[in-house]
Formats: C-alpha cells, structure tokens, sequence
C-alpha cells in the first residue's frame, strides 16, 4: 500500500538488458493491465502516472533526471516486496528498490522510462540487542544513528547525510569518518536479508549463501532488494572535531598543502592512529583567491591536547591556519555537527521530507602504493584556483582519507567483499550544482576538468572509482572498470547464478 509519508530517495540498483522489457507507453496504453493488476492483487495501490501522487513520489533526489516509473509500491514487509518483485518478474518489467538515499544517478526510478520502484520506506523496523543491531531497509542513516544513540549509546561508521537510505550506503560499501577503525559499513554487515529476482526470501551471510552476501556488501543492488541488514554496532565515542582553515592560499600553496597532507596520511615511520577521521575540504568560498582550502575531521576517543600535539608536524607545512576550530563532542553532537544540523529531531527523517539538488558527480580513488605527484596537485589546484573561483557552479570537493596506519579498510583483504578498493589511500568526490543558467553539458564538463586536471597528469592509470559517487555519464563497461575492476567477472557470474533474466535492472548493470 501506498506510504503516509513519501520521501524523494533513491537506492543504486543494477542490471543489463538481456530480457525484454515493456516500455511505459506500451502499458499506458493498455486499458486493462495484467502488470497493475497483479499488482492490485498482491495488494498494493500502485502509484502510476495521471494521478496526482505521481510527480511527487517519482521526483528524483537529483533534478537533472526525469524518469517515469510504470509505477511504484509501498510494501509493509518482505513479503511485499517478494510479490512485487514477481508482478516484474512476471510482466516483463524491471524492477528497481528505493531505500532513501541519494543516488546521484536515480538509477531508484530506472535509469530509463517504464519500471518499478519499490520503495522501501515503510521497512523501517530497528532493534538492538548487545552490540548487534537488525535494521529496516527503508531507514535512513540519521534514523539509524538517532536509535543506536537512544538505545545504549551504540554506533556505526557511515556517511553524514541523515537522508542517504542504508539500504544502498552499506550494500556498495558505505564510508564514513571512524571507518578507518571500524571498517565501511558494509563490513559491519554481519547478515542481510535480500528478496532475489525470482521473489526468493534469502538469508545471506558468510556461513549461508556467502557468494550472495559476498556480492550483496560492495554491489548490493544489482543482486535483490536488501530488506534488512544485521550489523555490529560500537560504543559511541566522544570525539574532537576539528578543522583548519586556509582562506589566503593560492594555488601553489594549496597544493603543497595537499601534498603535506597526503604524506602525513600515509607516513610509515609515524603510522596515523586509525582513531582519526580525516578530511580536505575545498570549495568557492570569502577568501581572496575565491577559493577555501581546509583540513578537518573527527578524532575519536581523544582530547584536544592530542589533537594538537598530533596536528602540529602537519601544520609546519601547512603554515598559520587563517581560522581554526577545535570542539570535544559526545557521538551524536558529531552526528549532528557533520550532517550541519542541529536538535535530535532533524535525524529523524520521518518528520520532515528530503531535499533536491540538480548536479552533476563522480570520483577518484588515490592509491596507497601511488600518491598524487606534484604534477597532478599543481594542476587541480590552478583548475580550482583559475576557473573554480569564478564558475557558476556551486562546486566543492571532498577528500576523504581511508588508508594509512592501521587502517581496517586496507587490512581485511582485496577481496573481503565486492567493495573494490581496498588499496585506497583516500577517495576524491568533485560534485557541483548546477545552475538554470549553465547547461546540463557546461556543468559536467566543468567538473569532469578537475578530474581531469588530477588524472592526466599522474603517471599511472587510474581505474578505481567510489559507486555509491555514481557518475551518471558512464556506459556497463566502463562503469565495471571504474567500480569493480577486479571483481566483475566474478560479479557477472554470481549475476547469471542470482537474476539470468536481469529482472534488477539500470543501464550500468553486469
């Protein structure tokens, strides 16, 4: 049945075109639908278009796409989805999941006209016992971190957007500051429950069908809708959180900024406490260049003496911060304060409806065996510094630190689970909004030359790319040589084993 409360979110979820699918003019055009009225009898309300639900619920997180769902379904449980996935199934139509979250691709609503969205926001069942967590598909991470606070003070490492749906974060990997300590999110997965494309209820872990659970944690969307996950959880620390402020760099000493960042995330003679969450943030910003560079982060279980004794060889290099920040904080002040969010009740997603943003996104991973040289840090910092102080485009980017010491991320294996980058020393994220008054083609062309500006003037190739940053540009192959480099032909099998006939279906697929 249809949902109370509808929020515009979107779950990653893949496929390829092997089967034949029905195209949304061809079902309008029935007058008696077998497809709705299978629907109908599985007992849901679907939401197609002509009514005025429509436009609302198939409203995309990101503007840039319009994509038209034959229709979409609530269900209550995983009962629900299994019967709707077999109307799909059944009908010849594709079917996508919806959990809550950002897909920068809204690949949730098809990635093409004319499938099903099962939207999972009524699977929103949480509990807690000891130091495990069950969680419902359909919660976002803010309803999930606002629980586990409520309910023994527990945590996991995950993304700071209280919107993003955990159903896609942990199922393609899910990155998050104390990771570095607790692993991706994905990795505190210790079960999930998954509907497969023949409406099978399965149980997955690394005792029962482990080749599903292996694909399901790192490329979960291609293989099912995951109704519910059973994680870890950690004791939820107090932090400080921090951040150093560079607004009179140019580009020159921005990149060697980044450059005395990079060898102090990764300095083997003095391994980074993997306590530490690390960042750069640059973006446009009241600076005289037009331009902010700033290092920031959470350090977990610490002081701010230790903070300072562990920043000041970094901030030799980086010269004297034009502000500084430095606050110690209970676990969810941090939730709040990364999601930039104040009051317990603005983690609760239920009271309020998402955001959108009309952009354009993607990505780079930073090996550890090969950090950026001076070549690709000078470019990117005149791109930022030249074009990037007078875009139109709302544009920052991120540098996520996941290496260095002890990191858990880089420790469990190349091939822990599908996630395929466990050689990351940090991840990159150029993202930019794009504005009525720059074209869709202006807009990702501008972002695209800062990865550029990185890429083309490293000596190696890159290949690896973070898929919950989906770059909506990308064809199947190119995307598998991006996301799973070394894991598609092992993806693509365990695909034809799970879903021959890629009931699962969006246009980046294995």
């Amino acid at each position: 049945m249809r949902a109370p409360f509808t929020s515009f979110v979107v779950l990653s979820a893949v496929s390829s075109s092997l089967a034949a699918w029905v195209p949304l003019s061809s079902l309008q055009n029935r007058v008696d639908s077998p497809f709705l009225d299978c629907l109908e009898t599985a007992g849901f309300d679907p939401v197609v278009q002509g009514e005025s639900e429509y436009a609302t619920d198939a409203a995309p997180f990101n503007l840039r796409f319009d994509w038209k769902p034959a229709a979409l379904v609530y269900p209550n449980d995983s009962a629900g989805v299994a019967a709707a996935v077999k109307c799909g199934a059944a009908h010849s139509i594709k079917v996508n999941a919806r959990s809550g979250g950002h897909s920068y691709a809204a690949f949730a609503l098809g990635g093409e006209d004319g499938h099903l969205t099962v939207d999972l926001n009524n699977l929103r069942h949480l509990s807690v016992s000891g130091d495990t967590a069950t969680i419902g598909a359909g919660n976002r991470l803010g309803d999930v971190a606002l629980y586990l606070w409520e309910n023994g003070q527990r945590a996991m490492a995950h993304g700071t957007c209280p919107y993003v749906g955990i159903g896609g974060h942990a199922g393609q990997g899910g990155f998050g500051l104390p990771s570095r300590a607790w692993g991706l999110l994905a990795d505190q997965v210790q079960s999930l429950e998954i509907v497969t494309a023949d409406g099978s209820i399965l149980t997955a872990s690394q005792s029962e069908n482990s080749d599903l659970f292996w694909a399901a944690t790192g490329a979960g969307s291609s293989f099912g809708i995951i109704t519910s996950f059973t994680t870890v959880t950690h004791e939820a620390l107090d932090s400080v959180a921090f951040s150093y402020t560079f607004a009179n760099y140019g580009p020159a000493e921005a990149s060697k900024g980044l450059q005395a960042w990079q060898n102090f995330a990764n300095d083997p003679s003095k391994p980074l406490d993997v306590s530490l969450g690390l960042q750069i943030h640059i973006a446009p910003g009241d600076s005289p260049s037009g331009v902010v560079f700033s290092v920031s982060g959470q350090y977990y279980g610490v002081d701010e003496a230790k903070v300072n004794a562990t920043f000041a060889p970094l901030l030799a290099e980086l010269g004297q911060p034009s502000a500084t920040f430095i606050q110690t904080q209970d676990w969810i002040t941090s939730v709040l304060f990364l999601a930039g969010t104040t009051g317990l009740d603005s983690l609760n997603t239920t009271l309020a409806p998402d955001t959108h943003d009309d952009f354009y996104a993607t990505s780079t991973f930073v090996s550890l065996d090969e950090p950026l040289g001076s070549p690709s840090t000078d470019a990117v910092m005149e791109y930022f510094y030249g074009p990037g102080a007078t875009s139109e485009v709302a544009w920052f980017v991120i540098f996520d630190l996941y290496g260095g010491g002890e990191s858990v991320i880089n420790k469990v294996g190349a091939d822990y689970n599908a996630f395929n980058a466990r050689d990351a020393l940090y991840s990159i994220q150029y993202y930019g909004t794009i504005p009525n008054s720059v074209s869709d083609a202006d807009g990702i062309s501008f972002i695209q030359g800062m990865k550029a500006a990185i890429e083309d003037n490293q000596p190696q190739t890159f290949f690896k790319e973070y898929v919950n940053y989906i770059d909506s540009t990308y064809t199947a192959d190119f995307a598998h040589q991006k996301y799973y480099p070394t894991h598609t032909a092992r993806l693509t099998d365990l695909k034809n084993k799970y879903d021959p006939n890629r009931v699962i279906h969006h246009p980046q697929d294995f």
